[in-house]
């Protein structure tokens, strides 16, 4: 059976029914908690997986393979090798179609959509709009367990493109736009001089979907059109990538948009840098 990706970053919980069989699955969860003092606490989601899963899905890990563990933040995107290697190890080959989802908003799956699509020009990749809860709610059955044994797939990712901006380079930048990603009531607290709030949170329906009306009316209220570059941020590079895939689902082009990486874990880890706070611009 040949399959066909609908235009756009996202496919439906009945798209992937109807055509799990023939695509890579992969579940980007991550485990959020809080800690004793309050703070809330990232870990790997491979626990969570194997509680329950969408079958025949494999785990992609944001705390191993599918972020550079090095880095001097959480989910620093990882070289070119590093991630090659986790996607063979999930039996990725140079044509597989894969989908990639998470149990939470979207964002840890749109992180890896983001990394393979803007940095690496992978065209073959979709993210499950609305993500586990669209798939139960079909409903569709789940599984629990480990992963199933796959071959070791093939795939070998070139050079990166200019798709991630370094501290530096945001510390210089005049011409782009700073779109920060983060709940408002976070970009209230901190935010980085001259940013413009686009809450990621806020452009998902009741449901968890990307609804590209409000996508088109924040876009209208923050006084952006595209084909203006953009360079998106939120915490840790996270939500970032939520909004630029909720921008790209209304329509906004994907090579207009910039992330940075490290966002304010980045720009926050030197205290000499202004930080800015209230409503913004």
């Amino acid at each position: 059976m040949t399959v066909t990706f609908p235009s756009g970053p996202l496919v439906s919980a009945a798209w992937l029914a109807q055509h799990h069989a023939h695509v890579i699955i992969l579940d980007c969860s991550v485990a959020r908690s809080v800690d004793d003092t309050g703070q809330t606490v990232f870990a790997s989601g491979r626990e969570v997986f194997t509680q329950q899963h969408i079958p025949g899905a494999q785990f992609a890990d944001l705390f191993d393979g599918f972020s550079d563990p090095d880095g001097d933040f959480l989910f620093t995107a990882p070289g070119a090798q590093r991630l090659s290697s986790a996607l063979q190890n999930v039996g990725v080959n140079q044509q597989s179609l894969i989908v990639v989802y998470d149990r939470l908003n979207g964002a840890y799956a749109a992180r890896i959509w983001y990394l393979l699509t803007a940095l690496y020009g992978w065209s073959n990749v979709r993210v499950l709009d609305g993500g586990l809860a669209a798939w139960q709610r079909l409903p569709q059955p789940l599984e629990s367990g480990d992963t199933h044994p796959v071959a070791r797939g093939t795939v070998q990712l070139g050079a990166a493109r200019p798709a991630l901006v370094s501290t530096e380079r945001v510390a210089e930048e005049r011409q782009r736009p700073l779109v920060c990603a983060l709940r408002y009531e976070s970009f209230q607290q901190a935010h980085i001089p001259g940013s413009v709030s686009l809450p990621y949170p806020e452009l998902l329906n009741e449901d968890g979907l990307v609804d590209t009306h409000r996508v088109a009316a924040a876009l209208h209220n923050a006084r952006i059109s595209p084909p203006e570059e953009l360079l998106l941020y939120c915490g840790g590079g996270v939500n970032a990538a939520g909004l630029a895939l909720a921008l790209v689902a209304a329509g906004y082009p994907l090579d207009a948009i910039l992330l940075y990486d490290d966002s304010l874990n980045g720009w926050l880890s030197d205290t000499s840098r202004p930080v800015a706070s209230g409503a913004g611009r």
